[in-house]
């Protein structure tokens, strides 16, 4: 081979060992363990295996978007990601306790044709467990481009023919089991809570797991006052308070301030021993949750 060969050779090669960036679009559907359904699309590049986008939780007008990023394996057929930062939510509503989605998904067969299926859990920043779901992508011709796409120079030069050798069958890809997260409880004015309480103490821990927005609220024991007015944080604020020997206590939580993006929400954490309780309690200024300890006998 001559020198001008050889340089031709040594360019095409250089220029193949940079990896290509492209772009792709997956729409589906979320399934809540609330049994709610909701459209989910996602928009992201990929390189070298990585991923990052953005995500769409239902329609436009009424639209959440959020940052997303995870990896793509073609080999193993699997696309891993989760959502990091909310950027806008724009009247979003639902039954369930969603936060920050993580989503595991595998390429599969369906019923009619292949889909990308995987479950979701998703969790705040400090792990407090929120609705648990499903989520499918089923269309065809982009999972066909993002699971079969192949670099531009992805081509083997020999300098004789081969026979033809069948690529080896590729193992069904494994969805990993996720633990059962918490359930979350929602109680407003209207909807409370009544727990079977076996320990003696009641321990509460209460923080503002969302946008920290200036939420206030007054919390009271059987009447007693324990916090008044106190300013919810990311950082939890805890109690820790006997329970009555007879009878039912009562636990209310009075929304003082609803901050700049109502409503007022108060993220709670009870703990009878090693048993938990997550709740959610949601107002607007002047209304009141209730909580009910029943001791049991």
């Amino acid at each position: 081979m001559n020198k001008y060969g050889t340089t031709f050779l040594l360019m095409l090669l250089a220029f193949c060992s940079f990896g290509q960036t492209n772009k792709y679009t997956l729409t589906g559907t979320i399934k809540m363990a609330t049994g709610e359904v909701f459209p989910y699309r996602i928009v992201f590049t990929e390189s070298g295996g990585n991923i990052k986008g953005y995500s769409y939780t239902y329609k436009e007008p009424d639209d959440t978007k959020a940052a997303i990023t995870g990896t793509l394996d073609r080999r193993e057929r699997t696309l891993q990601f989760r959502e990091i930062e909310i950027l806008y939510s724009h009247g979003f509503a639902t039954k369930a306790f969603m936060c920050l989605i993580d989503a595991n998904t595998a390429y599969l067969q369906g019923n009619h044709d292949r889909i990308l299926k995987g479950s979701i859990s998703s969790n705040e920043a400090d792990k407090t467990a929120c609705t648990p779901g499903t989520i499918v992508f089923n269309n065809q011709e982009e999972l066909s481009n993002l699971f079969e796409h192949k670099e531009k120079f992805d081509t083997v030069i020999t300098m004789g023919r081969k026979p033809k050798v069948a690529p080896p069958a590729l193992p069904e890809p494994q969805v990993k089991e996720l633990e059962k997260p918490l359930l979350t409880d929602r109680i407003t004015t209207g909807i409370e809570k009544t727990y079977d309480w076996l320990s003696d103490t009641v321990v509460i821990d209460i923080w503002d797991g969302g946008t920290v927005d200036g939420d206030q609220i007054t919390l009271e024991y059987n009447n007693t006052t324990y916090l008044t007015k106190y300013s919810l944080a990311k950082q939890k604020k805890q109690l820790r308070i006997p329970v009555s020997k007879t009878g039912v206590d009562v636990i209310k939580i009075l929304a003082t301030n609803e901050g700049w993006d109502p409503p007022n929400t108060a993220d709670i954490m009870l703990s009878d021993g090693k048993v938990h309780y997550s709740i959610l309690s949601y107002n607007n200024v002047g209304q009141v949750s209730m909580i009910k300890i029943k001791k049991a006998k």
